[in-house]
């Protein structure tokens, strides 16, 4: 995209901010293994570039403030005793001994804990790093995070052992480690896949795998399984053309609840709402928000505690729990022959991890070129992918993300942050939407990258939200959970507290549960509790009045929003989801993500993020936008001003072509206009098509189209009334040709002309030689439009005659009225005055049209040298 103005940033850098890294920062390496878990960063392995030296150093970079630590030297120091709960230990050196140096590695985290896999390293710890005494390596290394301490796992030999590699591609599903790929000590591809159960440490599957993948060209990536829902790759167009519904609508939100619920089990509150007059309720938010008491009940007395207990046991049952690790398709893309890009992408189906070939069904505007050494990961329902592009004429580092559901590509547009320095590996950060690229700014990219080198001393930070990527918020309940939370809270035999709007309306709820799922109800509930304690105590209540213990059970909380709203907000307290259609209404949903940013509600901001994100459009664009700016949600901020700068752009578009349509509009009027000017005869092409006397004019000034003779009354259905009037000097304008009945261009029918017309000639005649002009002889209404009287023929050749005289003395053009030059008309004409007339006069009629056609080409030829001269 071109450079913005001085002085000017562009939206695209708003995306990415850059950071100086601090603490024991590791020296530039090459093949080193970078794992994200949690909060923090483990890199492994890697050869030095100054010595070319293996390692097996570790390093910890805490991402809250980016520091660098080195705890090679904690992490690798040989215990006295086996670490806990290593299976299958043999001896006290095998249990934690550090693996060896080694680089191009694997590695993944599971659970509490990162396991390594392969990779090259020196065959003795006294061996040169030239090449000579290097070996790779088929074992299995596990780093504890819990107690930082390294474990070696003995896995029993078996027929589905990998082969030693390194530069390989390795992934996790569910609890499978899968292997792809890779290169042997001579170089050589291994088309294999190897699984590893990681609870029973057993390979437990191979299969052949005809594919070149290693980490110079490809990626293995997969879900991490944290209650997120990957969609089947193509399923966007699989569900279009089956024509199934889906579990979720168009904006990704769940329908089952919509179409499910009945009558006696709305998703709004039924009962009726009693109006309050109660002015003890106090607002919410500041420090003066109190529980009050209220003049209306749901009981003459509290709720029993085995009521109490029931409820509190259902809190509990509704609490959410932690979604077991599952089992996610492994993707693997490939890009190769950079000149000519090639591009594969297969999909490992668990849990026999078939594959699959959608290389073919990858679409775009625009497709990513060709990587090295790329990186990826897996956002939301987006497979992210970034890597080094080097040409001749740029070198960068680009970031582009693949729709799992469209399989679409759309490149990753982060400013200019890229442009300079070396940027070599990029990883991404899930809990925060963020993706790393590590670097350094004053490196150059092609110096590095001859070397293979990946910097540590500067990142950058990549706002995938901005992009519309992310991870989508989990699901922590079951369906028939969320309805059950919908039933209680229409329930109001189950409440014992009362919600009450700004508009007036109270509605019942149980506080038991907005306790457990709204800390800052629990905290005034606590504090009213203990008021009403200390106040039955001293026999007074906080007011200084008599202590009246019924007030126990008439407890109001005051909030000021609407109904809609506050109804949206207790709908999510009882579900811990968003699932009505109220909730997903776009004033709704920008005041529920205020409540959540207030209140510090995490879950109920990631929903209601999750759902404006679905609902960005132009026309809500500016609403979310200003409600992401004052919930301090970056990146749907971003997003939303994006879509209000391309909304801008379209109608400046919109507006530009609009102007160049009325410019070419009022232009098109104006040649009309000019050309109304002169005598216009029709449009119709089939009349005069063959007209000797239209086409040359045609081909002459371009400005005349033939038009047919008159309909033969004016009663036709498809009459059209043209007719020229003279005034004596000059030839008339012909009436605009309109349908019968219409307003313009009117006439009374005595002035209807049923003669066929003859085109006058273009230029008017000068005034002072036009011959005086002839009345033209009356003719019936019902006559045939080809037939004349024998007066009005001796007339016309009379006026041509004379006009031609009057021609030759001062090389004027006459005007002339009423001669048929119809195509085809004047044998027509014969025919039927012969039929009248007999055959006697046949000589003589024929001696007269002769002498009249020879007039009238003498007329023509002087008038189109007169044109042809006036121009």
């Amino acid at each position: 995209m071109p450079a913005p103005a001085p002085g000017l940033q562009s939206i695209s850098d708003l995306t990415t901010t850059s950071r100086i890294t601090t603490g024991d920062i590791p020296p530039p390496l090459v093949g080193a293994t970078m794992t994200i878990v949690d909060d923090k960063m483990y890199l492994f392995g890697g050869r030095l570039i100054q010595t070319r030296q293996m390692t097996n150093s570790l390093y910890i970079l805490h991402l809250n403030e980016f520091r660098w630590e080195n705890v090679t030297d904690v992490v690798n120091v040989v215990p006295t005793k086996p670490a806990i709960g290593d299976p299958g230990a043999e001896d006290e050196m095998e249990v934690s001994a550090p693996p060896a140096e080694r680089y191009f590695h694997s590695a993944n985290a599971y659970k509490n804990s990162i396991v390594y896999f392969g990779g090259m390293g020196p065959s003795s710890t006294n061996a040169s790093a030239d090449g000579q005494d290097l070996i790779v390596f088929d074992d299995i290394k596990v780093l504890d995070l819990e107690l930082l301490q390294w474990r070696q796992v003995r896995i029993p030999t078996s027929a589905h052992s990998p082969k030693p590699r390194y530069a390989h591609l390795s992934s996790i599903s569910g609890n499978k480690l899968v292997v792809v790929g890779g290169q042997d000590i001579a170089n050589q591809y291994i088309e294999e896949i190897n699984v590893l159960d990681l609870d029973s440490w057993q390979w437990v599957s191979s299969m052949p795998f005809e594919k070149h993948c290693g980490s110079y060209r490809s990626i293995a990536v997969s879900g991490s399984g944290q209650g997120s829902t990957i969609p089947q790759i193509g399923s966007e167009v699989d569900q279009a053309s089956s024509g199934q519904l889906s579990p979720t609508s168009s904006d990704g939100f769940p329908t089952s609840y919509l179409r499910k619920a009945s009558s006696n089990n709305s998703l709004h509150y039924t009962p009726s709402l009693r109006k309050s007059t109660s002015n003890l309720a106090l607002k919410k938010g500041g420090p003066m928000s109190r529980l009050s008491g209220s003049s209306s009940t749901f009981g003459s007395s509290p709720p029993s505690e085995n009521n109490r207990s029931s409820i509190y046991r259902l809190s509990h049952l509704m609490a959410p729990t932690p979604v077991q690790q599952q089992e996610h398709p492994i993707y693997l893309y490939s890009n190769f022959n950079f000149t000519d890009v090639k591009r594969e992408l297969q999909v490992l189906n668990p849990p026999q991890f078939v594959t699959q070939d959608h290389s073919h069904s990858m679409s775009g505007s625009i497709l990513p070129p060709g990587l090295r050494f790329p990186t990826g990961a897996i956002a939301g329902q987006h497979l992210l992918l970034s890597g080094t592009y080097l040409t001749n004429a740029q070198q960068t580092f680009s970031i582009w993300s693949l729709n799992l559901s469209s399989l679409v590509w759309t490149r990753i547009d982060t400013g200019s942050v890229f442009n300079s320095g070396s940027w070599n590996r990029g990883l991404l950060m899930e809990d925060s939407n963020a993706y790393l690229v590590f670097g350094n700014k004053s490196r150059n990219l092609a110096d590095d990258y001859q070397n293979r080198q990946t910097n540590f001393e500067h990142v950058s930070i990549v706002d995938l939200e901005a992009f519309g990527i992310y991870q989508q918020p989990p699901t922590t309940m079951t369906q028939t959970a969320q309805e059950l939370g919908l039933g209680l809270l229409n329930d109001p035999a189950m409440a014992d507290f009362e919600i009450l709007t700004n508009d007036n309306q109270r509605i019942p709820v149980n506080s038991a549960i907005l306790s457990a799922r709204w800390p800052y109800f629990g905290a005034l509930l606590r504090e009213q509790e203990e008021q009403n304690a200390n106040g039955a105590a001293l026999g007074v209540t906080a007011e200084g009045s008599d202590y009246d213990p019924t007030l126990f059970s008439k407890r109001t909380l005051s909030l000021p929003e609407p109904y809609t709203v506050v109804l949206a907000f207790l709908q999510y307290l009882y579900t811990d989801h968003l699932v009505t259609a109220q909730q997903h209404h776009s004033q709704v949903l920008s005041q529920l993500l205020l409540l959540a940013d207030m209140y510090g509600l995490d879950r109920l901001r990631d929903l209601a993020t999750h759902a404006l994100h679905q609902m960005l459009n132009m026309s809500t664009a500016a609403m979310v936008y200003e409600t992401a700016a004052l919930s301090q949600q970056t990146g749907l901020q971003i997003r939303s001003l994006k879509v209000m700068i391309a909304a801008k752009k379209m109608l400046q578009q919109q507006q530009l072509k609009l102007q160049q349509q009325q410019a070419q509009s009022q232009s098109v009027s104006a040649n009309q206009a000019w050309r109304s000017t002169e005598p216009i005869y029709g449009s119709d092409p089939q009349g005069y098509a063959n007209n000797p006397y239209m086409s040359q004019q045609q081909h002459i000034n371009g400005l005349f189209q033939p038009s047919p003779p008159p309909p033969m009354s004016p009663n036709g259905s498809e009459f059209r009334r043209t007719s020229i009037s003279t005034n004596g000097s000059q030839p008339g304008l012909p009436h605009p040709m309109v349908k019968r009945g219409s307003l313009l261009g009117s006439m009374p029918p005595q002035h209807w002309n049923t003669e066929p017309l003859t085109p006058p000639p273009v230029s008017p005649p000068p005034p002072a030689v036009i011959p005086p002009q002839p009345t033209p002889a009356k003719t019936s209404f019902f006559s045939f439009p080809g037939s004349r009287s024998k007066a009005a023929a001796t007339s016309s050749a009379s006026v041509a005659s004379s006009g031609a005289s009057t021609r030759s003395a001062s090389n004027a053009i006459p005007a002339f009225v009423g001669i048929g030059m119809g195509y085809g008309m004047h044998s027509d004409t014969s025919s039927i005055r012969s039929g009248m007339s007999g055959g006697s006069d046949e000589a003589k009629r024929a001696q007269e049209e002769k002498h009249r056609q020879e007039a009238m080409r003498r007329v023509l030829d002087n008038g189109f040298e007169q044109r042809a001269n006036g121009f």
